[in-house]
């Protein structure tokens, strides 16, 4: 059973996966590289994903093993400590593809 404090998270990381797809839905990676409103609101909230990922109970990490929780911490620490020369390729295809991944397995979760 999912322990009170990793389903809030969980219910938090997709809030924050919600929002990535819905700014980047409708826009192409050019508009992406060249519009520093939506590089932050899009950085911004792939730090709070890996933010909320540090929060998760060991136990929650060893039975939903599927994500690369460490990699999400990491992409949140490359964030923090390098925003200015983040690789912004790897910015919009995490965005645009394994957000949306990582947003479906966390529903899966919480519908169990």
């Amino acid at each position: 059973m999912l322990e009170k404090r990793d389903k809030g998270i969980i219910f938090q990381i997709i809030k924050r996966c919600n929002r990535i797809i819905e700014k980047t839905n409708k826009i192409s990676q050019e508009f992406f590289r060249k519009d520093e409103d939506i590089k932050e609101v899009i950085c911004f909230n792939l730090f709070q994903i890996g933010e909320l990922a540090n929060g998760l109970s060991d136990e929650f990490l060893k039975t939903y093993n599927q994500v690369p929780w460490k990699q999400i911490r990491g992409m949140r620490n490359r964030i923090v400590h390098g925003y200015d020369t983040i690789d912004l390729e790897i910015v919009w295809n995490t965005a645009k593809e394994s957000i949306v991944i990582l947003c479906d397995y966390c529903k899966e979760i919480l519908d169990k």
